[in-house]
């Protein structure tokens, strides 16, 4: 089934990681429990160059997060960044072997890049939240 925005591709894409645990996959919402997943969208030019045809190759940035379990113990905080770094490998993997998002018809998927390494964002007193800023290079037809 053809997605119906990049939103939409890019969150299908992730739900198929082998190296996701059981959890709930947000788009844009993120709980207050681990483990948890969400593909948050974010603020960017999305045009990176117009051809005269008026097609255009495009971007589209954004972080793949997650809720995970979190304390003083070194080993649970090892097995976080351990995914993250897994996780990461897995999307290089995937791109060198050109499985990329299925876009919406007249949009077809070039690169997924991972622009830094996972990292957390927020920390309570039994969670973290973690994410990886991504970008999608696309190329849209008229």
């Amino acid at each position: 089934m053809q997605p119906e925005s990049v939103i939409q591709a890019v969150t299908d894409y992730f739900m198929k990681c082998p190296l996701l645990k059981d959890g709930v996959f947000r788009v844009d919402a993120l709980g207050t429990n681990g483990i948890e997943y969400v593909i948050e969208t974010g603020s960017f030019d999305p045009i990176i160059q117009t051809y005269i045809d008026g097609s255009s190759i495009r971007q589209y940035q954004f972080s793949f997060g997650s809720r995970e379990y979190y304390d003083m113990d070194r080993i649970q905080n090892i097995q976080n960044s351990t995914f993250y770094e897994q996780f990461a490998e897995w999307i290089e993997e995937q791109n060198r072997n050109g499985n990329l998002p299925k876009l919406p018809e007249g949009m077809h998927a070039n690169e997924l890049e991972v622009l830094s390494p996972g990292y957390i964002f927020d920390i309570t007193t039994k969670y973290a939240r973690y994410q990886l800023p991504l970008r999608l290079i696309y190329f849209k037809e008229v």
